[in-house]
């Protein structure tokens, strides 16, 4: 056994952490106290391997060496630093410069034999078509196992990729074990995948590329960083997961980008605690026309994995390659996101999550879940800052603690989203906090933290100030077909004015529909008074880590009290709720507030014991009810049709950028009156703490003036996506709030 030790380093760059692993252009070494020196040529960087092992090659660092060791030069082909959300305006020392190192690099079909350490690899047959019977091992930061780019096809069977170290970046693959990039396409069967460390996936799928994931299994586990090296770890916005959404966690299993495409067929993919099948920056399914992740038979959880033991209880259990797995969910996350108006597809999947199943986020998402089993620890499927998309359930069970579905809109992010859910059976179970009959569909306002990088979020809950408003949102929806459902249904939505339709269609139902104050509660179902401030876990100092689930010095932080809310029922305000049964009945369990009921026959609504529906509209057999009171049996149906004026309080459009800075666009005529019918808003809110955005004027006005406050406003002159907007506000030094007043005539 000899000792090597890393006396010195040279590197290109070395104002990050992370460059100073990856740039190293000369090393000084001891190997049994002798001392050398080696440098690459120009265009390289040198990698560091011991007994076929990927190290890092870094001052102080120390290695056993029981069989031989090399210092590697490597062509250095992927370089630059981060220049796409939500790195964009980001200090330069908070960035990273992406030196691409990789154990195999095919490239056009062939490898580059410059840019590929293939000296990782142990065993079996290596070449530019396949990977058969390999083990490959990356025990460093940031560095990949196999890339594979420009429409190469390659196959992958019956190996094994063990990468331990945190990723550079899994939003670009730096550090993936396997990433698939610039439609190439590669068949992955019967192989097994170990990454542990922050934001490393196991496998990166981006620009066109397809991945085929069969009988196989997918195991991330987090990071065991000191305290220092987490804080140090460049890029620093995405090494965890955003606080907005809810949860903790530092590595997801699978990143699929743009337009690539993963697919799933009888595997395991699991991670303790993030994401387990995710999909980031997506190109939409409108456009490309193709689903991001498939999946059938496969099991994706948050948990722990590891060989089944004989008489130990698991949540769940799978065989794959011949062999048993047991799986315990646990920790924190997601099974799978997706964004972007991209689409997934999931049959015959168990998905187990100690948060969420889904995340869906941006753009026309959507998921279609068929035949399958879905557990959740909090609330099923989750949506913000949506633009129309749709979960379908078909032919599925699903168990969950406090929801169905969270709908986010409202001040902080605007969004709609709808929910179908068919012949499925929604159970809830365990103890909620939050409503003891469950939830199946809330609309609810957002209290989305801000950009990826925000880790705080102050509780301010004013459903009471309401007042009534023209401002709107489009309609979301929740639809259950052919089946029994039981549980509440709720709107609290009231910066906006936005409705929540539900239907029924050949269905039973019991449970509560309503319009509602909704306010923040903490675990034990405590009100959280406005005020307090939720903080991310970034770290204990005194016990040297950042394991957010560690038992010594851990902390679980207040992420999930982020959408945790109680609804009181109360008279609509802005949170409108239009409720139709078709063939199908309705138990009433408790008096509530709602819009309008269209219904076949009043006998369809009926309950236990005496209660009062309040609504505006009623429509029985297609005839339009009046004002006054409809009894059937213990139901009270109370019609109110007079109609409500609602004020003009000239607000066109409101919410919050990316720097969590408040926003208002106000209509305003040439005699000081308001008028938020004058113009239409088109925008976006750019990483940059920008708010982009066009004003167009309704027929018959004409715009004649802006004016910002708290901010300026110019012509816009950026290019690519942001292009296609006119105006850019842009938030003055710190100002918490701007305004721009439209003049129209």
């Amino acid at each position: 056994m000899k000792k090597l030790e890393i006396i010195s380093t040279n590197v290109i760059n070395d104002y990050t952490t992370t460059a100073i692993a990856s740039t190293v252009t000369a090393a000084t070494y001891k190997l049994d106290g002798v001392e050398e020196t080696i440098a690459a040529e120009e265009g390289k960087v040198l990698v560091l391997v011991v007994d076929k092992a990927q190290r890092d090659l870094i001052p102080g660092a120390s290695y056993e060496v029981e069989g031989s060791f090399e210092i590697v030069p490597v062509k250095i082909t992927r370089c630059g630093g981060p220049s796409a959300a939500p790195w964009i305006g980001a200090k330069e020392e908070e960035k990273a410069t992406y030196y691409f190192r990789q154990g195999l690099f095919v490239d056009g079909g062939k490898i580059n034999e410059e840019a590929s350490v293939t000296q990782i690899f142990d065993g079996g047959k290596l070449d530019a078509q396949e990977a058969d019977h390999v083990t490959m091992k990356a025990l460093g930061t940031h560095f990949n196992g196999i890339l594979i780019d420009n429409g190469s096809k390659y196959k992958i069977k019956d190996s094994e990729f063990y990468a331990y170290g945190d990723g550079g970046d899994d939003l670009a693959g730096w550090g993936a074990s396997i990433m698939a990039d610039n439609k190439s396409e590669v068949q992955i069967d019967h192989s097994y995948m170990e990454n542990e460390g922050a934001i490393r996936c196991a496998l990166y799928v981006d620009n066109g590329a397809i991945v085929n994931v069969n009988d196989s299994v997918i195991y991330s586990k987090e990071t065991p960083d000191t305290y220092e090296e987490f804080q140090n770890l460049t890029p620093g916005m995405m090494k965890r997961v955003p606080f907005a959404l809810g949860m903790e966690g530092t590595i997801r299993s699978l990143n699929v980008m743009a337009d690539g495409q993963g697919k799933f067929k009888d595997c395991i993919v699991v991670s303790t605690g993030w994401g387990a099948l995710s999909v980031d920056s997506g190109t939409a399914y409108d456009i490309c026309g193709t689903y991001a992740i498939e999946a059938e038979n496969t099991l994706g959880g948050i948990g722990t994995l590891e060989i089944a033991q004989e008489g130990k209880e698991y949540t769940a259990t799978k065989e794959v390659g011949g062999v048993k797995y047991g799986f315990t969910v646990g920790g924190s996350g997601y099974v799978t996101y997706a964004d972007s108006g991209i689409h997934n597809l999931f049959k015959n999947v168990e998905f187990y999550a100690p948060d969420y199943v889904q995340v869906m986020g941006s753009g026309r998402s959507g998921s279609s879940y068929m035949d399958s089993y879905l557990q959740s620890g909090h609330t099923a499927f989750m949506t913000q800052q949506t633009g129309g998309g749709t979960f379908d359930l078909t032919n599925t069970t699903l168990d969950t603690v406090d929801a169905l579905i969270q709908m986010k809109s409202g001040a902080a992010n605007t969004g709609f989203s709808n929910i179908v859910v068919d012949n499925c059976r929604i159970n809830f179970s365990g103890t909620s906090t939050r409503d003891e009959d469950g939830i199946l569909a809330e609309l609810i306002e957002s209290d989305d933290a801000g950009n990826p990088g925000i880790t705080t979020y102050t509780i301010c809950d004013t459903p009471e100030e309401a007042v009534l408003t023209r401002s709107s949102v489009a309609d979301s929806s929740a639809t259950f077909k052919n089946g029994t459902y039981k549980g509440n249904i709720y709107n609290s939505i009231y910066n906006y004015r936005q409705a929540l339709n539900v239907c029924f269609e050949n269905a039973d139902y019991t449970g509560k529909i309503s319009s509602t104050q909704a306010i923040h509660v903490d675990l034990e179902g405590n009100v959280v008074p406005n005020g307090t401030v939720l903080n991310a876990f970034m770290g204990s100092k005194e016990y040297d880590h950042c394991n957010y689930a560690a038992e010594k010095g851990g902390d679980c932080s207040d992420a999930k009290l982020i959408g945790r809310f109680k609804h009181s029922p109360a008279p609509m305000m802005n949170n409108l709720i239009n409720v139709t049964l078709s063939n199908s009945k309705w138990n009433v369990t408790a008096d509530g507030y709602i819009n309008s009921l269209t219904i076949d026959a009043m006998t369809d609504v009926n309950a236990e014991k005496p209660v009062t529906i309040y609504t505006k509209a009623l429509c029985v057999e297609g005839k339009a009810y009046e004002s006054g009171e409809y009894k059937n049996g213990n139901v009270t149906i109370s019609v109110d049709t007079t109609e409500v004026e609602i004020p003009d309080n000239g607000i066109v459009d409101a919410g919050q950028t990316y720097g969590n800075v408040a926003y208002t666009l106000l209509g305003v005529k040439e005699d000081g009156s308001f008028d938020s019918d004058s113009f239409t808003v088109k925008r976006q809110n750019y990483i940059d703490g920008k708010l982009y955005f066009t004003a167009t004027p309704c027929e018959g006005y004409e715009l004649v003036s802006m004016k910002a406050e708290g901010g300026s406003v110019e012509k816009n002159t950026e290019g690519g996506e942001l292009s296609i907007y006119e105006n850019v506000l842009a938030p003055a030094e710190g100002s918490r709030e701007m305004s721009v007043t439209i003049t129209v005539k």
